[in-house]
């Protein structure tokens, strides 16, 4: 039980801590460096997060779930190698294509280069979980973001110099990934070897996760790939300042779902449904209360604490803050009954949603972002996340329904 506990109590704490990275840093980059090298940062960041998913494919949770080993270590690791990889050169090829200026060239491929080494650390980490060991991976992570950001700040303050302060963050990650790899060794009593024969097996089984994850990050960050090719740099720093509480609030739905996750599927494959469906309601009441209570905090206090962080005066974007928080709180709900979906097995469904998602998100962006700036770009964050919870609670009673009759 003890054990259980510091696991739980480290993993919270070490994804917490990576999940807000991106926040740190670009209020360092928007007060050290300024708003247009801020944009630039932004965009890159946001890249290298979709890029991300490409290099880790599968999630840690399939590793894990592998418990009857149909993949050895081997080539559960060459597989990770290879689409790292493969990252690196389809990241190369996308800066040629777009033809960005230099520094915005080398903060990309820097930025892709800091996500690859957390997806081959990923890679380690459920190797280490399956020993029962997750308060080291939660150590791990917070260690990572504590002194990669810290390392950044302290360089960047003294240089001025983004791509010197990302290099040193990339240190960072390296030197924690060969500890990292340290523990692994003391848990496997293996050596590596490369291992291709089940590569393509593995790469086409786990396929669906990847196209999910690759949709559901470009559905967060879509404004902002769209902000890059119709505004200049400053709309996009202006952006991401904005839309950050509203990543926070998003969070806030998987931290008041985590707890009852195990209920919830114990329920269900009892067929205790009346119970499931009260889960189900309390909890979303639960965090719509929460969400409207933010957005009240956000109409009164949201701007002034966001001028007083990054430096900047946001009193303009008032209304597209707002819009953006309401936004957030369909997305929390959709990321919660995206969630149930997987609980009551209904993951090929979901692909159709996100990608339905996907493709509404893109389209109505170019529109809105084209003809009204950082206004249209807010609306869209809100058009599409209400779009995608619409669809994800009407698949989800549909099936519950269905389950009742």
């Amino acid at each position: 039980m003890k054990l259980k506990k510091k696991n739980i109590i480290w993993n919270t704490i070490g994804i917490t801590a990576n999940s807000f990275i991106s926040l740190f840093l670009l209020i360092i980059v928007k007060r050290v460096n300024g708003i247009n090298p801020a944009g630039i940062f932004t965009y890159a960041f946001s890249l290298a997060c979709l890029l991300y998913v490409i290099a880790v494919y599968y999630n840690r949770v399939y590793e894990v779930a592998d418990t009857n080993n149909n993949y050895s270590i081997n080539e559960y690791l060459t597989t990770r190698f290879f689409t790292s990889f493969i990252t690196i050169i389809l990241t190369i090829l996308f800066c040629f294509i777009n033809g960005f200026d230099t520094l915005k060239f080398i903060l990309i491929i820097l930025l892709t280069l800091f996500k690859i080494s957390d997806a081959i650390s990923d890679c380690y980490y459920g190797f280490i979980q399956k020993k029962d060991d997750l308060a080291y991976v939660g150590m791990s992570f917070f260690f990572k973001a504590f002194l990669g950001v810290g390392a950044f700040l302290i360089t960047d303050i003294i240089t001025k110099n983004l791509i010197l302060s990302t290099i040193l963050l990339i240190l960072v990650n390296v030197i924690i990934l060969f500890i990292d790899i340290k523990k692994f060794y003391s848990l496997y009593n293996i050596k590596y070897k490369i291992t291709t024969s089940k590569v393509p097996k593995l790469l086409k089984e786990t396929f669906p996760i990847f196209i999910f994850t690759f949709l559901n990050i470009f559905l967060c960050n879509c404004q902002k790939y769209v902000i890059e090719y119709f505004l200049d740099e400053s709309f996009q720093t202006i952006f991401a300042i904005i839309v950050m509480p509203a990543t926070m609030l998003s969070l806030c739905g998987q931290y008041i779902l985590a707890p009852f996750v195990n209920d919830l599927s114990k329920l269900y494959n009892e067929k205790t449904l009346n119970k499931f469906n009260n889960y189900i309601n309390k909890i979303n009441i639960v965090f719509l209360f929460l969400g409207l209570l933010i957005l009240l905090v956000a109409y009164f206090l949201g701007i002034p604490v966001l001028n007083i962080i990054y430096d900047i005066n946001l009193g303009s974007y008032k209304t597209s803050f707002l819009i953006i928080i309401v936004g957030a709180i369909f997305f929390g709900l959709a990321s919660i009954i995206s969630n149930l979906l997987t609980i009551i097995k209904r993951n090929k469904e979901q692909l159709y949603v996100y990608l339905v998602s996907a493709i509404v998100s893109l389209t109505v962006s170019i529109l809105l972002i084209k003809n009204y700036a950082l206004y249209g770009a807010s609306w869209a964050y809100l058009i599409t996340m209400s779009i995608q919870c619409l669809i994800s609670y009407i698949l989800l009673k549909y099936y519950m329904k269905k389950e009742n009759n």
